[in-house]
């Protein structure tokens, strides 16, 4: 966690918008930040960067969390919304217009994003700003496109072709129309490769800023996407060669001494950054207890990954039908709003008919807590039960949502900031993008470009971390790096986008959500574009998806 870039945030980004028609009230101030003095000086593009930052961490936060959970699998291939299986959010697809909003907020986090990422750009052409060094401007300026081209890689993915907006606007504009899917991601792949142009070397980066291997891997991303497969295994093997990223194999951090592993490791607090030894993050978000920009329990809030993503144990009953479990430090207070498909919690993972689970740590008990495997144990006083395992034929007849298996990556057992379990909230740093998933996306490349067994190499460094069985060349297709994405980053990547980047989002979702599975309809691997958005472009036809 990077306590000087969060504090930034704060300081920075509060530019005043003043109008005024009688010249002798026109002021010039000297001492805040307005929108005419803020880039007149290299300290206002520094916070405008930063402000890009706190951009993308808002989307794990804004909305009481519930927006980015969609994102990371909500109503997909992953999960079912635990506390209302018929009308939560994308449960019920037959329901989904273009008022939606969800499609709403994410559309605007995302133009806001450009829109700021478009005054650095373009402010930074003034010739009477006295640059510190040589590449500071620069440097500036490649990471405004490269948050440009993270913000169009959203839009381009959940609703296809979007206005290309390349400039500041400095007046209200109402006739914007929608650009092709394959401009979009031609815009994309430009912004990235000027932006890795100036973009420095990780070793030369604060925690949580962007690197040069963070444009490589979007990168990667786009011309997959794009079926440029030669180009994409190229992008990703610049971030797998570079000496100064591997996967972590041994234990590291914080918590090492613990039981664990090095999966576990991963996402303990205070591991997620270069300071703690791991070499594997390109790109996580930077997050700090009772920090000003970095979030406590009743401002801006932490990550809410154990609230949604955490079975609700604490409600359910021991055998005799009293509480058998308290709210605790171990678990923190999920609420179970993504009730986990079978896919997710059990399909993916090698378990026998006698219930023996295969080696993959990123299975163990570590890493995930079963029921089923006894990992649970009743830890309320009061229940006569108090100190058993929880057994499986007890849990399983009371609400799903209660007793599906918990990713412990979504919580900070034992090690809750200020003993605050109460929120279901963490104040962990958050990975954007790891290596692990940039030799997946080489895998896609390769094989999307015939070469299964290069395909499976990559697939099997990541098995290996995880002493998983190896995979066999004729066993990797599309489902099986599906598979392994799951298995490896759940939580981690915006499902929702791999899925509708891939044009699966119906299939999946239909045959592996019980849930959400009866309503989707091939349309829906593309969201609506907001009907607000329509109505309020009045100059231009910004035209809807097919059937929304």
């Amino acid at each position: 966690m990077n306590r000087y870039y969060i504090e930034l945030v704060t300081a920075l980004f509060a530019i005043v918008m003043v109008s005024c028609s009688d010249e002798f009230l026109e002021e010039t101030p000297r001492d805040f930040f307005t929108a005419d003095n803020a880039y007149l000086e290299p300290v206002g593009f520094e916070f405008a960067v930063v402000n890009l930052h706190k951009n993308a961490r808002d989307i794990y936060t804004e909305a009481d969390g519930t927006n980015h959970h969609v994102l990371l699998g909500l109503g997909s291939d992953f999960a079912g919304f635990g506390e209302n299986f018929v009308s939560g959010p994308r449960m019920n697809y037959e329901a989904l217009s273009s008022s939606d909003g969800l499609a709403t907020g994410i559309w605007r986090q995302m133009y806001e994003i450009i829109k700021n990422a478009n005054v650095i750009i373009d402010r930074s052409e003034n010739p009477d700003i006295q640059w510190e060094t040589d590449t500071q401007k620069d440097e500036y300026v490649a990471e405004a496109k490269f948050f440009r081209a993270y913000a169009y890689r959203i839009l381009v993915q959940l609703y296809g072709g979007v206005p290309i907006i390349r400039n500041e606007i400095g007046v209200a504009t109402n006739d914007l129309s929608r650009d092709s899917k394959e401009e979009v991601y031609a815009f994309i792949e430009e912004d990235l490769l000027a932006a890795i142009e100036d973009l420095p070397e990780v070793t030369e980066v604060l925690p949580g800023r962007i690197a040069q291997a963070a444009a490589y891997h979007l990168l990667a991303e786009i011309y997959v996407a794009t079926e440029q497969w030669q180009k994409a295994i190229n992008a990703a093997s610049e971030v797998i060669n570079n000496p100064n990223y591997e996967l972590m194999k041994s234990r590291f951090g914080s918590r090492a001494s613990e039981t664990g592993d090095v999966y576990w490791d991963l996402f303990r607090i205070g591991n997620q950054n270069r300071t703690s030894g791991n070499m594997e993050t390109i790109w996580a978000i930077q997050a700090e207890f009772q920090t000003p920009g970095g979030g406590d329990e009743t401002g801006a809030r932490g990550f809410t990954l154990e609230r949604a993503w955490g079975s609700r144990y604490h409600s359910l009953k021991d055998p005799n039908g009293a509480n058998g479990f308290e709210v605790g430090d171990q678990y923190g207070r999920p609420v179970g709003w993504c009730t986990l498909t079978d896919y997710l919690a059990y399909d993916i993972w090698d378990i026998d008919q006698d219930g023996v689970y295969d080696t993959d740590m990123r299975n163990s008990s570590n890493n995930i807590h079963r029921y089923e495997r006894g990992d649970f144990v009743y830890n309320n006083p009061n229940s006569e039960f108090f100190g058993q395992v929880a057994e499986l034929e007890t849990v399983e007849s009371q609400a799903p949502r209660y007793w599906f298996p918990y990713f412990m990556k979504n919580t900070t057992p034992n090690n809750h900031p200020g003993g605050i379990v109460n929120t279901g909230r963490i104040w962990r740093d958050q990975y954007l993008m790891r290596l692990a998933e940039t030799y997946l996306l080489r895998a896609e490349a390769h094989l999307g470009n015939g070469d299964q067994p290069s395909a499976a190499a990559d697939i099997n460094v990541i098995r290996d971390r995880s002493n998983a069985t190896p995979v066999a060349s004729g066993d990797v297709d599309i489902n099986f790096i599906l598979d392994e994405r799951a298995r490896e980053l759940a939580m981690e990547e915006f499902r929702t986008l791999t899925l509708q980047r891939l044009e699966l989002q119906y299939e999946r979702t239909r045959d592996l959500n019980i849930w959400a599975g009866p309503t989707i309809a091939p349309h829906n691997n593309l969201w609506p574009i907001p009907q607000r958005e329509i109505d309020l472009n009045t100059g231009a036809e910004l035209t809807q998806n097919p059937e929304y």
